[in-house]
């Protein structure tokens, strides 16, 4: 009897094993039945002396109660440490510490490993998290509970009309003037912007404080799964059963 951790460690591997095995089992019985029959096909002259001819020989590559033993103990064994786990799972439990504070008491493995879970899809949400343009100097107004950035003022301009004499006028030449448009300012636009994002120092910091978290509930399940496993054996009943012994 091992620890349960062990027992984890191995679980994947058992799993593997029997469903490649069941997907064996399953695709020969549906597609390859041609490999649960053989032959043997002799042949023998009429007449003395007549021509003959060697045996043709189909050999049997498997049978199906070949073929269900393996998928019996493959399977088997991974019900066996299913079984176990869960069985266990029944008496594990530790607290969530962080910094010698526990967070939460007496959590059984199973759910510590569901937190673990949970904890690493919230990550996703808080990585994804915008942060304030670190180029702008932003203020914390209170009352709106929102960032504002310096004021920033533009001018709105109008086009008005100039008139530039090129030539004075003359006794024999009119003046030749030309006409253009000038844009003057005509008011100014004041802008604040508004942020609801975080500051980067602020995301940093809630990365961290998850991070930690997310260690600590590793950790919790880590020492609760460092018990003994409980020791059941199912598979070879239920296979027994099925038989018919």
């Amino acid at each position: 009897m091992g620890k349960l951790h062990e027992l984890l460690a191995v679980e994947g591997d058992l799993k593997g094993q029997a469903q490649r095995d069941l997907h064996r089992a399953l695709s020969l019985f549906t597609d390859g039945k041609g490999k649960l029959v053989g032959s043997l096909r002799s042949y023998q002259p009429l007449q003395e002396g007549g021509e003959d001819f060697a045996d043709e020989v189909t050999l049997l590559a498997s049978t199906v109660e070949a073929e269900l033993d393996q998928v019996s103990s493959a399977f088997g064994r991974w019900m066996d440490a299913a079984v176990q786990k869960e069985t266990t799972n029944r008496d594990t439990a530790a607290d969530i510490v962080v910094d010698g504070v526990t967070i939460v008491e007496n959590l059984p493995a199973p759910a510590l490993l569901n937190l673990e879970s949970k904890l690493a899809e919230i990550r996703k949400v808080y990585a994804a998290i915008p942060t304030n343009d670190p180029a702008e100097r932003w203020e914390w107004a209170e009352q709106l509970g929102c960032w504002l950035s310096r004021p920033r003022t533009t001018y709105k301009t109008k086009k008005v009309p100039r008139a530039h004499v090129a030539y004075e006028a003359t006794a024999e030449h009119p003046a030749q003037v030309q006409v253009f448009n000038e844009d003057v300012r005509v008011g100014e636009w004041t802008t604040v912007i508004e942020s609801g994002m975080l500051t980067p120092q602020d995301k940093r910091r809630l990365l961290a404080r998850l991070d930690v978290l997310a260690r600590a509930v590793k950790q919790a399940r880590q020492r609760a799964n460092d018990i003994d496993a409980v020791n059941v054996e199912v598979a070879q009943k239920l296979f027994a059963f099925i038989r018919g012994e």
